[in-house]
């Protein structure tokens, strides 16, 4: 056994299954410990921020520890990008990098850059391994800091560290599955801390719930508890799908790619004393006004203490299993459901507007685009309990929080703080490889997917049957919506379709005068690679930002 073995084997000790990365000389040691294996699989990703963003993504879908590698030198500064998006969403990912001999280190050699220092300016944790005896506490260091604290770190390893031989009896390597790192799990809050909650919510003239990732597997105990106060619910981006939305209280998203054309969710909000929290990062729309100053009592349910928000005075915080805390507070509230005609009409009217939109049909779009809002409410039809969803950043991204309707609690994977273009394909993969039963669907615009094109081959390589749906309007439509004048936003566009078959992945095109159900009803079939659908969307149309001042009409 040699150092790479003792990091393999430890890495399927705390439960990882994939290392998403790309190979390079300093990492040859590690490569070949893997493939002495069969518990944990490499994925060779296209490009190392794609690797980035696949773990990401399985670590924020899962809560576990996601890993992810890059060579020396260009290999690790280009992971930056996906391992900040990660840190800024509490992704728990290990990242690891090669470095050259430790001889060669520090005098100009091929390669040769100073990762932990350069890492360390933009994650948590940083550290370098370049002996062998250091590897064991900084390896049990860097995992149990990434899931303790849900966040991203990363250790570089010298090749020649790498390629260490261990001695059978040195009791440093060995591996005590009871004493390896895990993240804490906290007991429910004490029964009085529940009592002084309850008391508070009465106390309020309108309550407003508002839902973030952190919440997943909360949402009946959420609605329950909605019930019970008269509350709306309303959540963030990355919290879409947690609460079932056909549900009267539901509300939709707020925040950036929230829902700019429902004035009555604003109202309510405006409207509201109290926020109750649960699992939310960005507070501030739900929290303040125009001004950026908080206007609303803020009462935060978190899971861990790491997350309680330092931006806002909370005047209570429960801290503990989310589900225990939804589940405890609706107990000390009336048992009778408390109607909010409020909160109904405006229900009402979201759903007399996603009726008409269902049943505009063909006429009311030019027949060479398909209008998103109509595509969106025929893919409704097809998510299921199994069905995991990633959004890409972009003008999709706003008719996708709108015009989805998700009612089984599908986790929804986005790009929340930083909203990096080209998230979704490399999501898919790594979302897709965590939960091979299921089906991850991505909606893309056309320059996000350019972006990271290359990973369909990743897809059709580990035969994944993800499903990406790709806007195609040939303009970055969210920049050019801000210009005066466009410019330097049109985009030349290949044949998505002839590309994506290229790959070998499978492809269709939507327009105007296609049969949407009988496309999307081959696109959920059972296959073994990949499906492109491309939509073809008119370029004119836009959606605003919410925002933003500039509106630009939708037709």
């Amino acid at each position: 056994m040699n150092v790479s073995d003792y990091i393999v084997d430890f890495l399927k000790a705390v439960g990882v299954r994939q290392v998403f990365g790309y190979p390079g000389t300093p990492i040859l040691p590690f490569m070949a410990a893997i493939e002495r294996q069969s518990d944990i699989e490499w994925v060779l990703m296209r490009h190392e921020n794609s690797a980035a963003m696949a773990a990401s993504a399985q670590a924020r879908l899962t809560g576990e520890l996601a890993v992810c590698m890059a060579t020396s030198g260009p290999g690790s500064a280009n992971f930056i990008c996906g391992l900040v998006d990660a840190q800024l969403d509490r992704a728990p990912v290990l990242a690891l990098t090669g470095m050259v001999p430790t001889f060669n280190q520090g005098h100009s050699e091929f390669q040769d850059i100073n990762q932990a220092q350069l890492l360390s300016t933009v994650l948590p944790m940083s550290s370098s391994c370049v002996h062998p005896r250091q590897l064991v506490p900084l390896l049990r260091n860097s995992v149990g800091y990434a899931w303790q604290n849900q966040q991203t770190v990363h250790l570089a390893l010298s090749s020649d560290v790498l390629s260490t031989p261990v001695a059978d009896n040195d009791s440093l390597f060995s591996i005590d599955s009871d004493y390896l790192p895990r993240p804490l799990r906290l007991m429910p809050p004490p029964q009085e801390a529940f009592d002084m909650v309850a008391d508070e919510l009465r106390q309020c003239h309108q309550v407003v719930i508002v839902v973030g990732r952190r919440a997943v597997g909360c949402g009946p105990a959420i609605m329950q508890l909605a019930e019970r106060l008269g509350a709306p619910i309303i959540t963030s981006l990355d919290g879409k799908g947690i609460v079932d939305e056909t549900h009267p209280h539901t509300q939709g998203v707020l925040g950036i790619f929230g829902l700019p054309g429902v004035e009555s969710t604003k109202q309510i909000i405006k409207r509201a004393d109290a926020v109750l929290a649960f699992g939310v990062d960005t507070l501030k729309p739900f929290l303040t006004d125009a001004d950026n100053t908080q206007r609303r009592k803020l009462i935060q349910c978190e899971a861990d203490f790491n997350t309680i928000s330092l931006e806002y005075r909370r005047t209570r915080t429960l801290v503990g299993p989310l589900q225990a805390i939804a589940d405890g507070l609706a107990r000390r509230l009336p048992d009778k459901p408390t109607t909010n005609l409020s909160i109904t009409e405006a229900f009402e009217t979201k759903q007399d507007h996603l009726q008409e939109v269902a049943y505009m049909g063909f006429d009311s779009t030019h027949p060479d685009y398909v209008h998103p809002a109509y595509f969106l409410t025929k893919l409704n039809r097809f998510l299921d309990e199994k069905s995991m969803l990633v959004l890409d950043t972009g003008a999709h991204t706003v008719w996708a929080a709108r015009y989805l309707q998700l009612a089984h609690q599908q986790p929804v994977i986005v790009s929340s703080h930083l909203g990096t273009m080209g998230f979704s394909l490399p999501a898919l993969i790594g979302l897709q490889m965590a939960r091979p039963h299921h089906r991850a669907i991505g909606i893309s615009g056309d320059g996000g997917f350019q972006m990271v094109v290359g990973e369909l081959a990743t897809a059709v390589q580990y035969k994944l049957p993800i499903i990406l749906i790709v806007f195609n309007n040939g303009v970055l439509q969210n920049v050019k919506t801000q210009q005066d004048v466009p410019f330097g936003t049109y985009l030349h566009n290949p044949d998505f379709v002839a590309l994506a078959k290229a790959f070998g992945a499978d492809a269709a095109m939507i327009d105007g005068q296609t049969d949407i159900d009988s496309l999307l009803a081959q696109a959920f079939a059972e296959r073994d690679r990949p499906f492109l659908l491309e939509c073809r969307i008119d370029p004119e149309l836009a959606i605003p930002l919410s925002r933003w001042e500039r509106l630009v009409a939708v037709h």
